[in-house]
Order: C-alpha cells, then sequence, then structure tokens
C-alpha cells in the first residue's frame, strides 16, 4: 500500500467488441502495474471499462497522480478518447497517458484530438511509465523521459525509446489476490516479445520491431516462465493458460529449445495445467508437439490466412499451401486441437483468388463462417495504406477506422452474399461448438468424437454452399436475391442441427 494517499495509480482499458476479438485481461496494463507496484505505488487495473465509468473506478481515478488508458485494437482509440474525457474531468490534476499497441502509428492525432491527453507511451511501457512515475512523485518535468510523445509548445515531440532486453529482470504481471480472479481457471499469459516475421496485415508483427535493433522476438527464459505459471496455480487455483504470444517459438532453434525446457518443467509442477499457444506453420515439429503434449498443450493457433499465391505475397506470408496441409495433418494426427487465422477478402482480390482459398478450405474441412466471410482490416497508419492508394484504392478513414470498396465488384457482390445467404451458420456451429467443449471438459470422449465429426460436416456443407454462391455470381447472378439458395442453406442446417442432438 502507498505510503502517500495520493501516489495512486488507475490503468484502464476500454470496451470493445468481444465478438470479434474475445474478452482477456489487459497483460500489457497489467505489466505497467506490477513495475509500479515496485515503486510503491496503489495500483488499480480495471479491464474493458464500459462507457459510463462505474463510481468506484471514478472515486479512484479522482485521487491517483497517474492514469494510463491502454489500447490493444485500433478500433478502441474512439472509445479511449471519450474515457480520457470522462476520466480527465473527475481527475484534473492527474496524469493521463495513452499507450498500447493500438496507438502506435497514431501517437501524433491522438494528441491533436485530446486535449484532455497529457502524453501518448511509444511502444513498449514498463521503463517509461516507472519513469513518468518517479518525475511526477518529484514534481520535475517529465520532458526528458524517453519514450514518450508530448505536446512542447506548439509542436508534438516523441522520443522512442529501446524496449526491455531482458524480460525475466520484469515483475510478473500484477493480479489480484485471491482464487476468485479467474473463475473459469484459465488465465493469460505472455512468455516473449516482438515476432521475427513482418506479415504486412499485422499490427502485432509491426509494433515496435523497426525502431531498434534487438532481436526482433525477445523471450523470457523457461524457468522464469514457468515460475509464473506455478504463482497462478499457487495464488489463482489456475487450471489452463492461454500463451498469447504472437509466436511461441519464436522462428529459430534456441525458441525450439527453450519449449522443450518449457516442457519438462511443466511437467515437474505438482498440478498440470492444460494450455493453448500460437506459432506460425512452418515451426511445427511432431516430436516437439508430442513433448509439448505431454506436458499440457490442447490447442494451438496458427495462421494461414490465404491460399492462394497473390494474397501470400501480399500479406508477406513466405509460407506455402503446402506447408499448411502438413502443419494441419500434423495436429490432427497427434489430436492436437487448432483454429487457424484466414482473411478471405482483401480490397483487390480477385473471384479466382477467393475461388482457390474456398477450394482449400474445403479439401481441409476447415470452413467457418467468420473464415469465409473474413475481409482485411485496414488500421489508420498501417503500411499496407500506401500500397493499396498507389494501386488506386479509395481507402475511407473515419473515427481511427479505415474502410473500402473492392476493385472487382463481383467480389463485393460475392462477400455480401456470404455474409447474407450462410449466416445460418452460425447458429449450428455455436451450438456444436459449445457442446464439443462441454464433452471435452467432461471427459465424455466418445461423444466429443461424435461432435469433432459433425463440426466437420458443418464446415463441408457451409464451404460447399459458399462455392455455390461463387458460381453464380461468376455467372453474373446475385445469390442473395436467390430463395432457392436460401432454402438450401435452411435445409442443410436445420439436418445438421438435429444431428447435434
Amino acid at each position: 500500500m502507498a505510503s502517500d494517499p495520493n501516489d495512486r495509480a488507475l490503468l484502464i482499458s476500454p470496451a470493445y467488441d468481444i465478438s470479434a476479438y474475445g474478452s482477456a485481461e489487459s497483460l500489457g496494463l497489467r505489466s505497467v502495474a506490477a513495475t509500479l507496484l515496485r515503486e510503491s505505488a496503489e495500483v488499480c487495473v480495471v479491464d474493458e471499462c464500459p462507457g459510463e465509468v462505474p463510481a468506484g473506478v471514478a472515486k479512484f481515478a479522482a485521487s491517483a497522480r497517474l492514469i494510463g488508458v491502454g489500447v490493444l485494437f485500433t478500433r478502441q482509440v474512439p472509445a479511449a478518447l471519450e474515457l480520457i474525457s470522462t476520466l480527465r474531468a473527475v481527475a484534473p490534476a492527474a496524469h493521463l497517458i495513452l499507450g498500447g499497441q493500438g496507438v502506435q502509428f497514431l501517437w501524433q492525432r491522438v494528441l491533436q484530438d485530446s486535449s484532455a491527453l497529457d502524453s501518448v507511451c511509444l511502444y513498449e511501457g514498463d521503463d517509461t511509465v516507472r519513469d513518468l512515475w518517479r518525475c511526477l512523485r518529484a514534481g520535475r518535468s517529465f520532458n526528458t523521459i524517453p519514450g514518450l510523445a508530448y505536446r512542447n509548445g506548439g509542436q508534438i515531440t516523441a522520443d522512442p525509446r529501446s524496449p526491455v532486453e531482458d524480460l525475466d529482470a520484469l515483475p510478473f504481471p500484477y493480479r489480484r489476490a485471491g482464487t476468485g480472479v479467474y473463475r473459469d481457471g484459465v488465465a493469460t499469459m505472455s512468455t516473449s516479445r516482438g515476432c521475427m516475421a513482418h506479415c504486412t496485415f499485422c499490427q502485432s508483427g509491426n509494433y515496435g520491431n523497426r525502431y531498434h535493433r534487438l532481436p526482433r522476438w525477445r523471450s523470457r527464459s523457461a524457468k522464469n516462465v514457468v515460475a509464473e505459471v506455478a504463482e497462478l496455480i499457487r495464488e489463482h487455483d489456475v487450471t489452463a493458460i492461454s500463451f498469447v504470444d504472437d509466436d511461441f517459438f519464436g522462428g529459430d532453434a534456441q525458441g525450439h529449445e527453450r519449449a522443450y525446457e518449457i516442457a519438462r518443467l511443466l511437467r515437474g509442477l505438482p498440478r498440470r495445467i492444460r494450455f493453448s499457444i500460437e506459432c506460425r506453420i512452418n515451426e511445427l515439429d511432431a516430436d516437439l508437439l508430442l513433448t509439448l503434449r505431454a506436458a499440457g498443450l490442447r490447442r494451438v493457433l496458427i495462421g494461414i490466412e490465404a491460399a492462394n499465391d497473390a494474397d501470400l505475397a501480399l500479406f508477406a506470408k513466405k509460407t506455402t499451401n503446402a506447408q499448411a496441409e502438413r502443419a494441419i495433418s500434423l495436429l490432427r494426427r497427434l489430436e492436437i486441437d487448432f483454429t487457424i487465422g484466414f482473411i478471405m477478402f482483401q480490397p483487390q482480390s480477385s473471384l479466382g483468388g477467393v475461388r482457390e482459398n474456398l477450394d482449400f478450405l474445403y479439401r481441409l474441412r476447415l470452413g467457418t463462417y467468420r473464415r469465409i466471410a473474413n475481409r482485411l482490416e485496414l488500421y489508420p497508419g498501417a503500411p499496407l495504406n500506401g500500397y493499396f492508394r498507389r494501386r488506386g484504392v479509395a481507402l475511407r478513414e473515419s473515427a481511427y477506422r479505415v474502410d473500402y470498396d473492392f476493385t472487382d465488384a463481383s467480389v463485393a457482390v460475392l462477400r455480401r452474399s456470404f455474409l447474407d445467404v450462410l449466416e445460418p451458420y452460425t447458429h449450428v456451429e455455436r451450438r456444436c461448438q459449445t457442446a464439443l467443449f462441454r464433452c471435452i471438459t467432461t471427459d465424455q470422449i466418445e461423444q466429443a468424437g461424435r461432435l469433432k465429426q459433425i463440426a466437420k460436416d458443418i464446415s463441408e456443407a457451409l464451404v460447399d454452399h459458399a462455392i455455390r454462391c461463387w458460381e453464380r455470381v461468376a455467372s453474373g447472378a446475385e445469390p442473395d436475391m436467390d430463395p432457392d439458395m436460401r432454402s438450401a442453406v435452411t435445409r442443410r442446417v436445420q439436418v445438421l442441427g438435429g444431428a447435434i442432438n
């Protein structure tokens, strides 16, 4: 507890669209909170604060010396600026700072748009916010702190700093005391920062990797990682962990060696946990996956993104369909659950490219409504924006969002048809996944196997109807205006839904 009643720091993130991204604790804010606790600050962390700030949060803010607002996604920025305005009204003397990868290209714009904002944290905040806190406590000016962007007279000054090199030296992210924090038993952890890849569409891969000379992927040691796992088990009764690293393996042999050591140490804990990871498809190795599975690995997220050469080149994936198919075959053979990232549409998509994507999803039974309808999301300041503008794509920016029209009108018709005609599949997908999750968590192995087969049947039927939509669009028709197509989808969904019961 802080000795000075004004030594309070509120770290808060605005709510966002959990249907698009899922809901999770803000590890960035919690990492900064842990650093401030070392400075004897009294810290309050609020994840996904609603638009109407709760009375208890407003009361804490009113006496805070520092208020930090974290933005993970650019689409959160408008809500973050509204939150900052609200908090400024209740805390006129506090220093208000905005940070997170969602504002990585936008620090100048947000300072121009929000007079209530004092500064923006550039890239990682551990050392920067610590130094800011020390200045605020001592009553010194903060304009000598590297890592901040701020107004300086009529100009905006920005001075990036190198990120933390020794991640083991950082404290574990702040978690509230007690076993009720994770009522479902699932926590999130980050074991590394950065990414060796430079996928052009990815906000994470471009975040903080282009301004320093440290390795693009920095990792915590296996010992340090498993020490945090042990703490989560001991202090919070956690039974499952989602490792949210952009790339758990790091793209080299050293990363694989670390993964083997993490698996070895996890097996030595008094309680076994289940965990999930994220990685690239060209990093999967049978022996390593078997070792991790024995230690509790249950789910892997891999980014495939596209199955046609034009989109793979555009996204700079540097992977092939053959690698993707090998990765999927391996995961299925080892009975490790997985999910994939996939971008069906981008501004210059062609019908031919979309068909190649569909054929890939159909052949491997990977289709879901979200994957089939997903289009590339652009964000202000992203490197791809200039690429598309140079090729005549009209981009429209509004409220920190970037919208666009497809250059091929037939592609626009196709996506509209996917969104509309195939929407009934979302309900049967959700029912099947809910039932499957219940069976897996209650060890109903036989029933889970049956539901996995139904999930494959749903995928096959969905992509089959997507291909029929494609064929109609290719012939000049509009599937969303075809009642026979809608009836066929409805009948098939009803049959598949009946199989779940």
